[in-house]
């Protein structure tokens, strides 16, 4: 690695050449959108001069007259001005705004019927034909100018984009701040997604890390390291620090007569079995009770020593264990954890847990992968020769309400030598046979310990891993001679795979000036190329998604790969880079082929990678993101823990999928027959029970008391304040996401309902709802609200059906019970009597709205960026082609796929782009290599 100095310097340098191609880079802590980042021409026209005069002649007084007491400098209702709208139309802003005021015209919603002004209805027809055809006008000016965003990628999107360029699945963007999310809660937003001062320097410190770790110069890696830990065997040490005995590792020969003596006998396992943990958070309050060396009756420790975790790796940990199911029918769930110290934070497996359900006779093996950079260790590169003695913990992670969180003595296989318990363990010992007892009287289930293989590989050694070795040896001959033609050679491989396409010479040449420099400064061959290699990866091509290329490379690169469809393909299906298959295709420019790009959306969406996408539309569709910041208050809902919040957060992501990739209809979404849950959900919700953390397909009876995202724990807590159900945050809810009609936010001058302060105690919820929109400022906007999340009321705060609502005094703490009353009127006039009602005239009556918000909500996602006026035809296009499918979502994707929103660019905007961007680059070796 280089000196302290040369890097601090490289880090300015490469700084320099980021903000002379992102301008706005420059400034400490902005995020620059880039001047490339949406092109788009303002075309002025006869037309729209004709617009604007009509305007002036004809609409705007009809408005001052009828619209400006309440729009106007003294008032302005729902955040609108209609005197500093711009008739022009000239941002995404005024045409939301004429929008709004054309929808409210055509229902007649405004001006309200008690206003005394009101315009006539040959008026009400003249502002909605201007606005209609000034839409036009608009549409025909931004269709003409469209363009596909160009934009950066985003963390998951530039983690998998390195995950897949090492083959290595580390969390390469773990501390990698997260860019905002757009106001319609997307993330892939061009116009949020730049490069920052402070981004910089974690993209080039994963970097350099990335490089380090992954990229492999000739010398000796290391063997790998083995382990078999039988439980029974595994002893506690009264007073040895870590209080464990320590495995060392085994040689080929012993780890195979090892295997030898455990195939030839009887499964013999540890005398503690784990029980299941209670429900509701856990007992944090006892110090004696959470003390790091301290057993609880879920978990069991075991120790172990390793020369490898400073290197790059991963760890093959395979669990042998049976399970002793409750009497309810429920199974064990393995958890597996491992650090350096018991006092350290285990890290997370991959995947996280086990299911367990496999009799003694025969037990099951549960894999679990974790990097060597996850696990979190007391090793410094300045100790890489020193050992490592790691603490790995299993538990029974399943929950139960007759589980007992509690110590256990640790000494169950103490050692020769000292076999009678220290007295201070009696008790515990005491104690935790009669909690054993009442534990296997109320019949929990029960995990059995048989034994756990490791394995540690270093990368390289790993079979998966796509290697990037440089043959340093060859570059050492000759004096060095051949030096600069293996780092030639292995720059322009690196950089075709980081780039997403071919490289042209002068791309290469670019980054090799970089090289030269680098070696003419003093630096060694494995340094400088070490140091090119993290500046592709930080480089234009590498971190944003179309990036245009440089003009005079057109005549090597197909016009295909000019428009960067294959990466835009597979950013959007697989959140993550294409493979040669794309490539290849986009190479010989067959994608513009209908059919061929239907075959590749068909193979895409069959492949495991267009989970990553399905998963990540789930979230930020739904708005899963402010599950976290609702904080659910203990004392109405004791029974409550993160386990069962991340269960309801796998629920409605796991609906997503599973209707999306089983091409089912869209409609399921709001009403299925099916839910997917698992032991501790449908005990939450009071369904029949199953076997498994593992969420799983069950039939419900009646679709409309379970099934479909709004009966779905997640979505109902996140629209409550975790102590009381909100309807206004679940009307709001379902007008943005499932309808695509939000409301407007609310007048700052009004306080938010406050349903708990002790004036209002007395009333039922829906009272106290009545009581705040009695409120002017608030009616309008709370008629079109409130309804929908009324509805949904037999819900609590965090999804359980109730017939009455707790209600606890702020002042006595006194509890009483609120009755329920779901029953409401839709704006609509529709008499709804409950969630099922709901639920029935959303897929009876308002289908079509359902159907084309998610279409609005799905394109938004695939363009990065909100559709806007140039692509309502298309849009509408899309709609058809979805309704005709059977509202198949795969169906949807193909549609917007092919679309030409998805995939213009036209060749003025193209050239344009790419002489932008060839004037940003030229520097890029001489700032690069100004490092003195």
């Amino acid at each position: 690695m280089k000196p302290p100095s040369a890097v601090t310097v490289l880090a300015v340098s490469v700084f320099v050449l980021v903000a002379v191609w992102f301008p706005s880079a420059g400034m400490p802590g902005s995020v620059s959108y880039g001047d490339d980042a949406l092109v788009q021409v303002v075309v002025t026209s006869p037309r729209n001069e004709a617009s604007l005069a009509s305007f002036s002649e004809t609409i705007a007084p009809i408005m001052k007259r009828n619209c400006s007491q309440c729009h106007g400098e003294g008032k302005q209702e729902a955040g609108l001005r209609f005197d500093e709208l711009d008739p022009a139309m000239s941002s995404d802003h005024d045409v939301s705004a004429w929008s709004s005021v054309r929808d409210a015209l055509n229902s007649h919603q405004m001006p309200p019927p008690d206003e005394t002004r009101q315009p006539s209805e040959q008026e009400r027809q003249q502002i909605v034909a201007w606005i209609d055809a000034s839409f036009e006008g608009v549409a025909r000016r931004r269709r003409a100018n469209r363009s596909s965003s160009m934009r950066r990628l985003t963390v998951a999107e530039y983690e998998h984009t390195l995950q897949e360029l090492f083959g290595a699945k580390v969390a390469f963007a773990k501390n990698l701040p997260a860019a905002p999310l757009s106001e319609h809660g997307y993330s892939r937003d061009a116009d949020l997604l730049g490069v920052s001062a402070l981004e910089l320097e974690y993209f080039l410190a994963i970097a350099r890390q990335s490089v380090d770790d992954y990229v492999i110069f000739a010398g000796h890696i290391p063997d790998s390291e083995h382990y078999l830990i039988e439980f029974e065997d595994v002893e506690y040490r009264p007073g040895v620090a870590g209080g464990y005995s320590v495995d060392e590792p085994l040689t080929e020969q012993e780890l195979l007569e090892k295997r030898r003596a455990r195939d030839a006998g009887p499964v013999i396992y540890s005398d503690r079995t784990l029980f299941p943990l209670p429900d509701g958070p856990l007992d944090l309050s006892s110090e004696e009770l959470n003390r790091s060396d301290r057993q609880k009756f879920h978990q069991q420790f075991a120790r172990f020593k390793s020369h490898q975790l400073h290197k790059a790796g991963e760890l093959v940990a395979r669990v042998y264990v049976a399970a002793k199911l409750g009497d309810d029918g429920s199974a064990p769930r393995l958890r597996f954890r491992i650090g350096d110290t018991l006092g350290m934070e285990f890290a997370e497996p991959i995947p996280s847990e086990c299911d367990v359900t496999a009799s003694t006779e025969k037990p099951q093996v549960c894999t679990f992968r974790i990097p060597f950079r996850h696990v979190p260790t007391g090793t410094t590169d300045e100790e890489e020769d020193e050992e490592t003695t790691l603490t790995l913990s299993v538990s029974n992670a399943s929950r139960n309400p007759d589980a007992i969180y509690d110590v256990v003595p640790e000494g169950y296989n103490v050692a020769p030598g000292k076999s009678g318990l220290m007295s201070r363990y009696r008790k515990t010992l005491a104690d935790s046979i009669v909690s054993k007892a009442a534990m296997r009287t109320a019949g929990v289930n029960e995990l059995y310990l048989d034994a756990i293989e490791i394995d540690l590989v270093p990368f390289g050694l790993d079979m998966h891993a796509r290697l990037w070795r440089i043959d340093a040896q060859r570059a050492n001959l000759n004096a060095g001679a051949d030096a600069r033609t293996v780092a030639e050679e292995s720059l322009q491989a690196f950089m075709q795979r980081a780039y997403r396409r071919s490289i042209s010479s002068a791309e290469l040449d670019s980054m090799m000036s970089l090289y030269d420099q680098f070696r003419s400064e003093g630096d060694s061959f494995e340094d400088a190329l070490k140091e090119t290699f993290s500046t592709v990866l930080i480089s234009d091509p590498f971190l944003y998604v179309a990036a245009p290329i440089p003009l005079d490379h057109h005549q090597s690169i197909s016009e295909e790969e000019r428009r960067q469809l294959a990466s835009r393909l597979s950013y959007f299906l697989w959140s993550g880079p294409p493979d040669d298959r794309l490539l290849e295709l986009a190479s010989q420019n067959r994608l513009s082929d209908p059919g061929t790009l239907a075959t590749e959306v068909s193979r895409m969406l069959g492949d495991r990678r267009a989970r990553r996408f399905s998963e990540r539309f789930a979230r930020e569709w739904l708005r899963l993101d402010k599950y976290g910041l609702v904080a659910i208050n203990p004392e109405f809902y004791p029974n409550y823990d993160e386990d069962l919040g991340e269960d309801m957060v796998s629920e409605a992501i796991t609906t997503f999928q599973e209707i999306f990739h089983g091409a089912r209809d869209a409609r399921e979404l709001i009403a299925s027959e099916t839910v997917y849950v698992n032991q501790r959900l449908v005990r939450h919700y009071g369904l029949p029970p199953v076997t498994g953390g593992q969420l799983q397909a069950v039939d419900v009876p009646d679709y409309r008391t379970r099934g479909g995202l709004l009966h779905q724990g997640a979505i109902l807590t996140m629209t409550a304040d975790g102590a009381e159900s909100n309807p206004i945050y679940r009307g709001v809810w379902i007008l943005e996401r499932l309808l695509n009609d939000p409301p407007p936010p609310p007048p700052p001058s009004v306080p938010a309902l406050d349903a708990s302060s002790a004036d209002l105690a007395p009333l039922t919820l829906k009272q106290k709802i009545e009581f705040h929109r009695q409120q002017s400022a608030c009616a309008t906007c709370h008629a079109k609200i409130d309804p929908w999340g009324l509805a949904l009321e037999n819900f609590d705060a965090i999804g359980a059906w109730r017939e009455a609502a707790l209600v606890i005094n702020p002042d006595t703490a006194a509890r009483s019970f609120s009755p329920i009353d779901s029953s409401t009127v839709l704006p609509s006039g529709e008499k709804i009597e409950g969630s099922s009602d709901l639920v029935s005239y959303l897929v009876g009556q308002r289908q079509e709205e359902f159907t084309r918000a998610l279409t609005w909500h799905m394109m938004t996602y695939a363009l990065a960026r909100a559709p806007n006026l140039g692509d309502e035809s298309e849009l509408e296009s899309i709609h058809r082609y979805f309704r005709t499918s059977g509202y198949k979502l795969p169906s949807l994707v193909l549609a917007i796929v092919q679309s030409e929103s998805f995939q213009a660019v036209p060749e003025s905007t193209a050239m344009d782009q790419a002489d932008s961007f060839q004037k940003k680059n030229a520097p890029t070796a001489t700032l690069i290599g100004e490092r003195q």
